[in-house]
């Protein structure tokens, strides 16, 4: 099954594109535009962006799940506290920026951070788990095998990296040891999703059941630069045309191996994340 979704959903530029109801407030809309979401026909999954800075609620969670068909999953990015070795130098880290994390790989918080999914309805509606890393001068290959070894067999993981220099056997031998998926990103300083996917095949291919894809910049633009070029993200503003292709391939693979897959798209990739899924998936 090929489940085609978006980094996030509250955005305003969908609106009368994607929400056609008549909110009375933001509150309300932040709170039921899921609803809406998820009646889409063509949007079989969503990613809960936002657990990446914060642990995420059970009472959240639930109403979350209550918002979408049984047969909807959702992806999550774990936490950044257990995925980040540095702080960054930014002034939202307070006094830790810059700062080693002494909970990097952490298991003990990776079980914090899954509880509420583990005591929540939504644990039946969990599609894939994110383990986003930034770029890092730790061999990650090297240290990432505990984590993995120790993770809960109920749910299924993946690992985006951020350095090119990873993509080798070592590193697609480890995550094919524990079931862990590679998950391909299209992102401004790592090389196209084509070049990943012909590094998994000749490291012997991926072995995780399921296949995930986050497009998420265009190459050679930063984040930063993609907010300023493509707000308020209500109309494409750059075709990604290899892109396109490369995902159009990966939904072939994924076909052809019966294997679930996972296409999440972002707004800063072209301008407009619905409209890039449509034409993904004619």
């Amino acid at each position: 099954m090929i489940r085609f979704g978006t980094s996030s959903w509250i955005y305003e530029g969908w609106k009368g594109q994607i929400y056609k109801k008549a909110y009375k407030s933001e509150k309300q809309f932040k709170e039921e535009a899921l609803a809406e979401y998820a009646k889409h026909p063509q949007f079989k999954t969503v990613s809960l962006d936002h657990t990446f800075y914060t642990p995420p609620k059970k009472e959240k969670l639930e109403l979350y799940s209550s918002q979408v068909p049984e047969d909807f999953k959702f992806v999550a990015k774990v936490w950044e506290e257990i995925t980040i070795p540095v702080f960054p130098n930014l002034p939202k880290y307070g006094s830790k920026k810059g700062s080693k994390n002494s909970n990097f790989l952490s298991e003990a918080l990776l079980i914090r951070f899954l509880e509420p999914f583990f005591q929540s309805e939504i644990r039946k509606k969990m599609g894939v788990f994110v383990f986003q890393f930034p770029s890092m001068s730790i061999n990650l290959p090297e240290v990432l095998g505990d984590l993995l070894l120790k993770l809960p067999k109920e749910f299924n993981f993946a690992v985006e990296i951020r350095n090119k220099e990873f993509l080798g056997a070592e590193y697609f031998d480890l995550l094919n040891q524990f079931n862990v998926a590679h998950c391909f990103n299209h992102w401004f300083r790592m090389p196209g999703l084509k070049f990943q996917m012909e590094q998994a095949a000749r490291a012997g291919g991926l072995k995780s059941e399921f296949f995930i894809a986050r497009l998420l910049t265009p190459l050679g633009l930063s984040y930063e630069n993609a907010v300023k070029k493509f707000s308020p993200y209500n109309e494409i503003k750059e075709v990604q045309s290899e892109m396109r292709e490369d995902v159009k391939r990966l939904i072939k693979r994924g076909t052809e191996l019966k294997k679930e897959t996972f296409i999440l798209v972002n707004n800063r990739c072209e301008g407009n994340a619905p409209l890039t899924i449509e034409a993904l998936s004619t």
